[in-house]
């Protein structure tokens, strides 16, 4: 495997990982900012569509401009929506959160995909998309199972410091790649 795709796989399990931290509470966590079932509705509605006209227009721009600095953009949106939620206090602003999350999966969508298209090793690729999908589901089963455990034992404050905290390594990881891909391409 080449290091390039080692470092995307990295990065990417690594928001997964963060990102899917607070599993199955996120119902808990709206009810507990005084959201209802249809706030809660809303808030993914937002966000699903809010996503699908931004994976668009990133994708297009993507086209253009490096996407190894479009992620490392991503990346940035992921980790400090997660450090946001210790601002939310109403669903209304649960609402614009989840257009940064929108904001930050546009910008990993496309981008990503391509990015490990390009650097997935010839004659292995059955195994490396194995890797970047069968390691999303792992990485997802351990973060709810990690998730539940500091919420019970913590609350929201440090679920949310964890995510912002794992979320923020593959920012560094991924803005090393940027750096790297920039300099070898002067």
């Amino acid at each position: 495997m080449n290091h390039i795709y080692k470092t995307l796989l990295a990065a990417s399990l690594l928001t997964n990982f963060g990102a899917n931290l607070i599993g199955p509470f996120y119902a808990v966590f709206v009810a507990e900012i005084g959201g209802s079932i249809l706030d809660m509705g809303y808030s993914v509605t937002v966000f699903s569509i809010a996503t699908g006209i931004l994976m668009i227009v990133v994708g297009k721009i993507s086209d253009k401009i490096n996407k190894e600095l479009i992620t490392t953009i991503g990346y940035t949106f992921y980790a400090f929506g997660s450090l946001f939620y210790l601002l939310i206090s109403s669903p209304w602003q649960l609402f614009v959160l989840q257009i940064i999350f929108a904001i930050g999966t546009a910008c990993l969508a496309a981008p990503l995909i391509a990015l490990f298209s390009k650097y997935i090793q010839k004659g292995k690729e059955g195994l490396q998309w194995g890797l970047e999908g069968g390691g999303s589901y792992i990485v997802v089963g351990l973060a709810v199972l990690i998730g539940t455990f500091i919420v019970h034992k913590f609350g929201f404050k440090v679920l949310f410091i964890s995510m912002f905290v794992v979320q923020m390594m593959s920012v560094i990881i991924q803005s090393r790649l940027y750096l790297a891909t920039r300099k070898a391409k002067k």
